[in-house]
Formats: C-alpha cells, sequence, structure tokens
C-alpha cells in the first residue's frame, strides 16, 4: 500500500491522478478528509493525519510498505516532514519518496530559509536506514498562469527576469507521472531525480503568449517588489 501525503496540492493532486490511471493501490494522509474528498472526489481512499499533532500519524500510516512525503511551503516545512519520516519509521515503511525543492538553492547555506529545510530533511530520509528516491522538480510551468491578470487587462507581462533567461519549466502534470513512475519501481531508489522539461526563454515565452491571445503581448521588466504586485 502507497501512502500519499499532499495528495490535495498543485503536484500532489497530479500524482494521485498518475496513480489512479495506473490501478495503483494508494490511500491519502489528509488533515481534512471532507475538504480533500470535495477536491479529489469519491474514488480517492483518505485517512486522516495531521502532521503537526504525530498522535495521528501512527494509525494513519497502518499498512503502508511506500510513503510520499510533500509538504506545501511553511515555518515549520522540517518539523513537519521529519515528524512523517518518524512515524514512517515506526510504520515499518520500507521506501520513501520525498518531493524536495529545485536544484538551486538545496544547501545548508542556502539564502532560501525554505531550501534550508529540504536540505535537512534529504539528509535525514537518506540516513534513515529506509530506502528513499528524491525528486527535485525545477519552475513549474503552471506559475505563469500568475502573469495572466497584467496580460488580460493591459497587453503586458510582467516580471522581473530579463527577457533572455532561460528556465527548464515543468508542468505538475509531468510532475506528477514522473513521481508516479519513482513510486511504483523500487529499483529507482537510491537515487535523486531532477525533473525538468525543456529550456525555454523568457522572450519565447511572450512570443508564445501572444500567439495564443492572437495580439502582440508586451514584455515589461521590473524590479522584484514590482513583479510581485503586478
Amino acid at each position: 500500500m502507497i501512502g500519499v501525503i499532499g495528495g490535495t496540492g498543485v503536484t500532489g493532486s497530479q500524482l494521485v491522478a498518475a496513480l489512479q490511471a495506473r490501478a495503483a493501490e494508494f490511500r491519502c494522509i489528509v488533515r481534512d478528509p471532507d475538504a480533500a474528498k470535495a477536491k479529489l472526489g469519491d474514488d480517492v481512499e483518505l485517512v486522516r493525519g495531521d502532521l503537526s499533532d504525530t498522535s495521528s500519524l501512527g494509525s494513519a500510516m497502518s499498512g503502508f510498505d511506500t510513503l510520499y512525503i510533500l509538504c506545501g511551503h511553511s515555518p515549520m516545512l522540517q518539523q513537519l516532514e521529519i515528524n512523517a519520516l518518524e512515524a514512517a519509521k515506526k510504520a515499518g515503511v520500507s521506501y520513501i519518496v520525498y518531493a524536495s525543492g529545485s536544484e538551486k538553492g538545496i544547501r545548508p547555506d542556502s539564502p532560501s530559509k525554505v531550501m534550508q529545510m529540504h536540505y535537512h530533511v534529504e539528509e535525514a530520509i537518506k540516513s534513515s536506514g529506509i530506502d528513499w528516491a528524491v525528486s527535485r522538480p525545477n519552475y513549474f510551468m503552471s506559475t505563469l498562469m500568475s502573469m495572466a491578470e497584467p496580460v488580460k487587462k493591459m497587453g503586458k507581462l510582467i516580471t522581473s527576469l530579463p527577457k533572455e533567461t532561460g528556465i527548464s519549466m515543468i508542468h505538475p502534470t509531468d510532475i506528477g507521472e514522473a513521481a508516479a513512475e519513482i513510486i511504483l519501481n523500487k529499483d529507482r531508489a537510491g537515487r535523486t531525480y531532477f525533473l525538468t522539461g525543456p529550456v525555454i526563454t523568457m522572450g519565447q515565452v511572450v512570443e508564445e503568449v501572444s500567439k495564443a491571445v492572437g495580439k502582440s503581448i508586451e514584455y515589461v521588466q521590473v524590479p522584484p517588489e514590482a513583479a510581485e504586485k503586478a
């Protein structure tokens, strides 16, 4: 039995769909089963478990041999995921697949606190004695949708990135497909998988957006703080 933590999120829900398509036997650990059911539907088996409440995790993980760990960004991310790891040890889980951050910045001295936390969780999982695999997806292509409103209202794609910046973006659907393959093939254990798509520049992005909407979209580069407000 496969356990999935984070199955209601952007990439987690795509993993759920990929596991369903493969007729895999799995169960999602969720804090709020009613809310999860509303999002994932009636066909997904759910069990209540809260990573901030370790007493809830023992029964939630009962019967799992494989566990997928994915937490949304939180100041408590490291502790929550370590809680999942410790519960997995006690439950006898034999294989963990960890959804980490992108390759850039995952180190103990990273300027990003989130990447620091991912680093420490990766190290804890690797030294746990449990078979493991780590996925490190790059920039989500779906994140481009955060730029959609200025495109619609002003005909402008507003970003802090230079036009020549190339990014190997990947769509959450592809992340879910890759994660399912890693989960279902335990011979993939002991490796870190860098999940990317082909490199495209932001200039190419604005060209494709212009084609899609049928008019020329202006590329506007602004300071990071201004891009967040756009």
